[in-house]
This record gives structure tokens, C-alpha cells and sequence, in this order.
């Protein structure tokens, strides 16, 4: 009866979770001490110290009165939270009550202990009716006597020495509380099979009542907006309600509003009329990414009511229908539920079978693994897998990210199977897998095999493979075998073969080899960008070895080659660089104009600007793309964001998210409405997710540094969040916030709970083992790592890493490369430099990740100071 005073309540505790918050307690702390308190009441109960039970009993309900402020405070909201709460519940009330009982059982008379015995009845009896009716679909809050009432009266009746009389309306109370729900149950499941036969009348009438896409006034938007949030509170009433009308479902989100009326009502018992909500966007919305989720849904309503044959026509409906959607998995393993109850174990195996080929990685399939051992038990003949389902399943498990499994599957297929074609899959399989675990040798041998085994054409994309492999595992002299006969052949892989054979030769300093073979790949493919990375190479060869000018020739070759744009501004550069170091600054000026005109806010626009006395070459005309002002206009008008805009305001985020990456997928093309769905993920606080956009569509624009684009656009591709925080992180460190910006830019992309393939956490990529004693100084809780998802905490620690390594190398440039690739690393390619030119070190940097991050934190740290200024608090 007290939960419907829930939300005006919560008003008053929530100040107390972010209180909680601040001293780095859990949610789970308060409700296990909430449990021990308990305890001690109990035993206070044993005792015969009533009073102080009922006092204990005080603070065990503040403990569990203030544990979901915390989770919402801290975010923490989570399923098994909200399960762990209502079992340690349970315990809490059993304890007391079984203390009281053994209090009365020592007295002379009986009848307190019988009475203390009822109510503990009465008490598991609500929990339990409430339980029960929520697994088949109904919503079941009836009744006065829950656990805050039910703790009241305990509380009061030992506070003032009237504990039998509050155990008698205790278990008066809490026994009649159970029957209503009992009543209240069985009257639900009667209803909703009328509910049915309504739902299937009126949906018609309110689709062709309400016009297609509407969008809600606001007075109807406030209502919505209330009624979802009450549901997120645990009401479904007003959902239930709004949803249903035609307003509502004939709107711009009406696929969600006909799934947020199906689960509402599910929530209220009225489990067929949810039904039918469920299969109504289907029906009205097939295209909607809901679609498939929808008949999930409607199929596990049918189970519950008792009518398998239909959960099993609605899950094959979504096979049939959606057979690339997500929840095909689901649907499969529901499929052989269905059919277990139905009796159908043949059609349960082979479904179960189904799933463990079409997605093999999943949680699913491993149900159904559990599923068939239990049917192979009682008899049922599991069918055994051909050899093409295991290829196909070995081959989906890689895709699933389990490479073991599908390197250990594929082997023994190989050995098996006399199937070339398979064979060749199966080997395909083990040297993928060998390649993600490392294993570089044994995938050059896979690859070897199966080379052997195709048709000729496909043979030198296999041995192109192989030497990659034989390079990572260290055997270059191989590598250069094989690599061999796919130059010769002379087809679509002979370029890179032959550019790779030179990289090879150059790595083992055999010069003159290398120049050779760089000068023979760009003469003979001077097309293929191949041909622009063997002259920018060859450039290198001889700058290291002091001729300059031959340098200049390879690089001004470079900037001219059909095949040389990728290579052409830094070419231009360092022909410049050359040129200024042999002929003068005034004979090297043209050179840096060409890349100040191309690309003036490029890396190497940034240090021809400084080596010149030319200013950037604004680009004159129309521009490439023009955009407006305010991101907000490119897509005001669009449908598909309108529905992204109704659904964030209504408060459904998650929902507006997906949606909105939708919307992007369909944009691809369009740069104006990528600029302007970019500033709805900046809006919304998804820096990555605007970054990835504007990395991928807007490179050249940003790098040509037009006049026209707006404040907006360089604000949007270099963000500037937790701005104090990282002014003052710098501040402490001695650094300068521009540079401790751009690294967070690079690193995380602003992405707070980034995680990288190695393990590196938070905004700024730390690892947890060089995180944790720099976070133990600072007396900080480093708690397993969760302290890397606090932004503050990771810039606080990744700005003092950072200016560590600034005060060892004392230049930018290598404290980077350090901060990426390790101080180790950096420290052996700076010994065994052959240049002292940083600059020149960087572009020699052996790992592409590296060099290409530190150009980028280069360029990131010089825009940050162009575009934001002085940086302080």
C-alpha cells in the first residue's frame, strides 16, 4: 500500500544516495548490512530485548530504504541488484520472525509462538503470490499488508511492548493479503482471454483512425512523457492507457507505442491482449527494428497462456521473416522449448541442432548443447552434424570471436574430410584463427596447404597471405620464397607482393636490394598506390644515407605518380625539407606553399606552416561541402531524426540511441545530414560516436581548413568534455590542457568506458597494471579497475603518466610514441636511430599504430590551441 507513495518519496532520498555516493559505497553494501542488522535484531528478539529490536529493526529499513537511492545515484541500477535486494529482503523478514518465534517459544503459554508462526507464513505467502503471478504475465500489487507495512508493525508493536497484538494483525493482515492476490490472479487470467478478442477488434480501427507519422502536440508529448516514467517506476497503468489510443499508435513511434502497450500489459496480467499488442507491430510496422523483438515477445506470452502452437507459429514467423536478426538465437531455443512442451523432441532436436550451426558463439547455443544431452538421455535421437554444418558452424565461430574452438573444430574437419572445397574452408578456419591467437606459424602453414589445393588463380592470394604470416612469425628469408612465384605470375597480387618483398629486404637493411625492388614496383605498376609507398620508401633510403637529392627526386616523383596521392603531401614536405637543407629556405618556399595549398591544417600543413613565412592559402570558391551553422538545420526536417527527437524526449534514451544509429546507416552519402546527426551524438553527450562519423566523412574537408566551415564542425571533430577537469589535471602535471586533450581525443575518442583489445581502460587508455600503483599514491580505490571508468580518476592518472614520460625524453614527439607503444619500445628504436632529426625519427617509427597516433595528438594538440585559446578553469 506505501508503494504508491514511492515516487513522492523518492524526492527526499535521493539526496541521501548521492550523499552515499560521495563516500564510494555500493548499493550492495547497504543492502548486506542491511541484512546483518537483521541478524542482530533477531538475536535481540532471542534475547527477550524487544526494545532494541525494534530500534535495530529502524536501522535495517534505513538500510534498505536508502540502497536504491544509491543504485540511482550511482547508476548502478541493475537486474541482479534488484534480485539480490529482494532475496536478502526475504531473509531479513525470516530471521526476525523466526526470532520472535523462538522469543515465545519459551513461554509458558504457546499462543505467541503459533501467532509469530502465521504471520511468518503470511509473510512468505505475499512475496510468493506476487512472484508466482509476475512468471505467467500478471502484474500483482494488491493487498495492504507488503514488507513496509508488514516492518511498521513489527517495529511499532516491539517499541511499545505490544508485540503479540502486532503479530496478530501482522498475520491477520499479511494471510488475508495473500488471498486478495490469489483472487487477483485467477481473475487476470480469466479476463485477458476477452482481452484478446477486444485487442483483435479495436487495433484495425485505431491503425485506420490515425494518420500515418503524426507527430503528438505538446500537452499529449507531457502526458507520454509522465506515463513512461511512472513505468520505469513499476506503474503500467497510465502506459497502458496512452498507448492504447490512437494518438498514439497512428504517431511517428508508433511501432514502440504498440511494444510499450504489449509490455504493459503484460506487466498487468492481461496477458493476451499483450499478445496481440505484440503481434500488432508486426502487422502494422514490419520493416521496424522492433519487429523481430515483438514476436519474441508474443511468442513467450503464448507459452505462458498455455498455447505453444502459437509460440511456435510466431517464432517461426521470425525466422522466416527476419532470419538475419539478432534474435534468430533466441528464437531457435525457444522453438525447441516449444516443441519440448508440445511433446515434438524430434523437432525440439533438430532445432536445437539448427541453433548450435547458425550461432554457435552464443549463450543460446550453449543452452541448447545442455538441451540435447538431456534428450539424448530420455532416448531421443540427437542428429548428428554433417560435415558442411560443421564448416559452416566452424566458420561462424570465428565469426563469434571464439577462435579456439573454431582453429580445434576446423583441424579435426581437415583431417577428416576428403572434400577439397571444404578442406580448403577448413584450413581457411585454422589459419584465421592461428592468426588471431598468434599462432603466426601454423597459419602460414595452413595457408601453405591450402594453396596446394586451389585452382592456380587463387593460389597467389594464398601465398600472398602465407608470407604475411611467415613475417609475423619472424621468418623473413621464407617470407621472400614465397612471395617469390606471386610476383612472377604477374596478376592482381603481383604489386603487392613485389612492394612487400621490398618492405622485407629493407627491414634487413639489404639496400641495394630494396632499392631495386622499390624502383622496379613503381616503374611497373605506377598506378597502383603501391607504386607511391615504394618511391616514398625509396626517398628514405637514400635521405639516411645522406643523398639528398636523390631523396628529392624519389619524393618529387612520389608527389607527381598516378599512384602516389596517398603519399603526396608528406612527399611535398620532406622534398621541401631536402631542398631547404640544399638549396635554402627560399628555394624550399614553393614546396611548402603546394602543401599549405592542399592541406594547410594537415600534420605536415602544421610544420610547413611553421618552416614558412607563408600563411595557409585559405581555400577560396564554393566549398566542397557546405554546412550550416547550426548542425541542428541539416536535419530538422528529416522523419527518421524526428522520431530520434520524440523518442529522447519522451525519455526512452536507449531506444532514441539505436534509432538514431539507424538513421546514420541510411545518411551514409549525405555529408550534411552526417554533420548534422554528428551534432545530435555531441548533444547527447556520445563524443565517439560523433567522432567516427566526422574521422570517416570529413577527413578532407577538415584537412583543406575551409573558411566556410562553421565554429561548429571544428568544435564537433575536436571535442573539449570534462574540460575542468583536464585543465586542472594539467595544471598539477605541468602541461600544457591543449596536449593532454588531444591525447584523450586519440586514445578514447572522449569515450569514458572505452576498453581496447589489450585491456587499456577509460579516456585515456590506461593499463591496469601501470594504473593501479599511481592510483594507491594518490589514495585513490582502485577497486579491480572500475576506477578507470571514472573519467576524473583517468585523466587525474593518465595526465601524470603522460608528463613522466615528457620529463624523460623531454620532447613531445617521443614521450607520444612512449605513452602509445611503451617506454621500452621507445627506448630501443631511439638507441638504434639512425637520424637525429625527430621529425625524420617519427616517420621511421617501426609500428604503423604508433607513427600514425603521434602525427595525430601532433595535429589534435595544434588545433585544440587554434580553436579554444588560452585554456582555463
Amino acid at each position: 500500500m506505501l508503494s504508491r507513495y514511492r515516487g513522492p518519496v523518492r524526492a527526499f532520498t535521493d539526496p541521501v544516495g548521492h550523499a552515499l555516493f560521495r563516500l564510494r559505497l555500493r548499493p550492495n553494501h547497504l543492502t548486506l548490512a542491511g541484512l546483518g542488522v537483521s541478524l542482530l535484531a533477531a538475536a535481540a528478539f532471542v534475547g527477550g530485548r524487544t526494545r532494541l529490536a525494534g530500534v535495530l529493526l529502524i536501522f535495517a529499513g534505513l538500510f534498505d530504504f536508502f540502497d536504491g537511492s544509491l543504485a540511482r545515484a550511482s547508476g548502478q541500477v541493475t537486474p541482479f541488484g534488484a534480485f539480490l535486494d529482494s532475496v536478502i529482503d526475504r531473509y531479513s523478514d525470516l530471521v526476525v520472525l523466526l526470532g520472535i518465534v523462538v522469543l515465545f517459544a519459551g513461554m509458558p503459554h504457546a499462543r505467541g509462538a503459533v501467532v509469530a508462526m502465521a504471520g511468518l507464513v503470511g509473510s512468505v505467502m505475499v512475496s510468493y503470490t506476487k512472484a508466482r503471478a509476475e512468471s505467467i504475465g500478471v502484474e500483482c500489487t494488491v493487498g495492504m499488508m507488503e514488507r513496509p507495512e508488514r516492518m511498521i508493525c513489527l517495529i511499532a508493536g516491539a517499541l511499545l511492548d505490544l508485540l503479540e497484538p502486532a503479530l496478530w494483525v501482522l498475520a491477520v493482515l499479511a494471510n488475508l493479503t495473500a488471498i486478495q492476490r490469489i483472487l487477483f490472479t485467477r481473475r487476470a487470467v480469466r479476463d485477458s482471454v476477452v482481452a484478446l478478442a477486444g485487442a483483435a477488434l479495436v487495433a484495425p480501427a485505431v491503425a485506420a483512425a490515425s494518420g500515418p507519422g503524426t507527430t503528438p502536440g505538446p500537452q499529449t508529448e507531457r502526458v507520454w512523457a509522465r506515463a513512461i516514467e511512472v513505468y520505469q517506476e513499476g506503474d503500467a497503468r497510465p502506459i497502458a492507457r496512452e498507448m492504447a489510443t490512437a494518438a498514439a499508435q497512428g504517431s511517428l513511434i508508433g511501432d514502440y507505442a504498440r511494444l510499450l502497450l504489449a509490455e504493459a500489459q503484460a506487466r498487468l496480467g492481461e496477458v493476451a491482449a499483450a499478445r496481440a499488442a505484440a503481434v500488432s507491430v508486426v502487422e502494422s510496422h514490419p520493416e521496424s527494428r522492433l519487429a523481430p523483438g515483438a514476436l519474441v515477445l508474443a511468442a513467450t506470452l503464448a507459452s505462458q497462456a498455455g498455447d505453444e502452437e502459437g509460440a511456435q507459429a510466431a517464432l517461426a514467423r521470425l525466422i522466416a521473416s527476419y532470419p538475419d536478426a539478432a534474435e534468430v538465437p533466441q528464437a531457435l531455443y525457444l522453438l525447441g522449448m516449444t516443441g519440448e512442451a508440445r511433446g515434438q523432441l524430434d523437432a525440439a532436436a533438430a532445432a536445437y541442432r539448427e541453433l548450435q550451426v547458425l550461432a554457435p558463439a552464443t549463450a543460446w547455443a550453449d543452452g541448447a548443447a545442455d538441451r540435447l544431452l538431456a534428450l539424448g538421455a530420455q532416448g531421443v535421437r540427437v542428429p548428428e552434424l554433417t560435415i558442411g554444418q560443421r564448416i559452416d558452424r566452424a566458420e561462424r565461430l570465428l565469426r563469434g570471436n571464439v577462435p579456439k574452438t573454431a582453429a580445434d573444430e576446423a583441424d579435426r574437419i581437415a583431417r577428416e574430410t576428403r572434400d577439397t572445397g571444404i578442406l580448403v574452408r577448413a584450413l581457411r578456419v585454422v589459419a584465421d584463427a592461428s592468426q588471431r591467437l598468434g599462432r603466426y606459424e601454423i597459419a602460414a602453414r595452413a595457408l601453405e596447404l591450402a594453396a596446394a589445393r586451389v585452382a592456380p588463380e587463387r593460389r597467389p592470394r594464398l601465398l600472398l597471405e602465407q608470407a604475411r604470416m611467415l613475417l609475423r612469425a619472424g621468418q623473413r628469408e621464407k617470407a621472400i620464397a614465397v612471395l617469390g612465384p606471386v610476383e612472377s605470375a604477374g596478376g592482381p597480387e603481383a604489386p603487392d607482393a613485389g612492394y612487400l618483398r621490398a618492405r622485407i629486404l629493407d627491414d634487413l637493411d639489404r639496400q641495394t636490394q630494396a632499392a631495386a625492388a622499390y624502383n622496379a614496383v613503381a616503374t611497373r605498376y605506377p598506378n597502383r598506390e603501391v607504386a607511391g609507398a615504394a618511391l616514398w620508401r625509396l626517398g628514405w633510403l637514400a635521405y639516411l644515407r645522406g643523398d639528398l637529392r636523390g631523396a628529392e627526386r624519389a619524393w618529387l616523383r612520389t608527389a607527381e605518380l598516378p599512384g602516389g596521392r596517398a603519399h603526396r603531401v608528406p612527399a611535398l614536405y620532406w622534398a621541401g625539407r631536402v631542398r631547404e637543407q640544399t638549396a635554402g629556405a627560399q628555394a624550399a618556399a614553393e614546396l611548402y606553399r603546394k602543401v599549405l595549398a592542399e592541406a594547410p591544417r594537415s600534420y605536415y600543413g602544421i610544420l610547413a606552416a611553421r618552416r614558412s613565412s607563408a600563411a595557409a592559402v585559405v581555400a577560396g570558391g564554393e566549398p566542397a561541402i557546405r554546412l550550416p551553422a547550426d548542425p541542428q538545420e541539416a536535419i530538422g526536417a528529416d522523419p527518421g531524426f524526428a522520431r530520434v527527437e520524440l523518442l529522447r524526449r519522451l525519455g526512452l534514451v536507449e531506444f532514441a540511441v539505436q534509432e538514431l544509429e539507424d538513421v546514420v546507416m541510411r545518411s551514409v552519402g549525405d555529408p550534411v545530414r552526417l554533420y548534422g546527426l554528428s551534432g545530435a551524438y555531441v548533444r547527447d553527450e556520445r563524443y565517439h560516436l560523433a567522432l567516427r562519423i566526422l574521422r570517416r566523412h570529413f577527413a578532407t574537408a577538415a584537412a583543406s581548413g575551409h573558411d566556410a566551415l562553421p565554429r561548429a564542425f571544428w568544435e564537433m571533430l575536436y571535442p573539449l568534455p570534462w574540460r575542468d577537469d583536464i585543465v586542472e589535471a594539467a595544471a598539477r602535471a605541468g602541461l600544457d590542457p591543449h596536449l593532454v586533450a588531444a591525447v584523450v581525443r586519440e586514445e578514447s575518442s572522449y569515450h569514458p568506458r572505452a576498453v581496447s583489445r589489450a585491456g587499456a581502460r577509460g579516456l585515456m587508455q590506461l593499463m591496469p597494471a601501470t594504473a593501479q600503483p599511481m592510483a594507491e599514491v594518490r589514495g585513490l580505490p582502485f577497486r579491480d579497475g572500475e576506477l578507470l571508468d571514472d573519467p576524473r580518476a583517468n585523466i587525474e592518472i593518465g595526465t601524470a603518466f603522460l608528463a613522466g614520460l615528457l620529463r624523460e625524453w623531454n620532447e613531445p614527439r617521443l614521450a607520444l610514441a612512449a605513452y602509445n607503444a611503451g617506454p621500452s619500445r621507445v627506448r630501443q628504436w631511439w638507441q638504434a636511430r639512425r637520424t637525429n632529426d625527430v621529425e625524420a625519427f617519427v616517420e621511421q617509427i617501426p609500428f604503423d599504430e604508433t607513427r600514425h597516433y603521434v602525427k595525430r595528438v601532433m595535429l589534435s594538440w595544434e588545433e585544440y590551441r587554434r580553436i579554444y585559446g588560452p585554456l582555463s578553469r
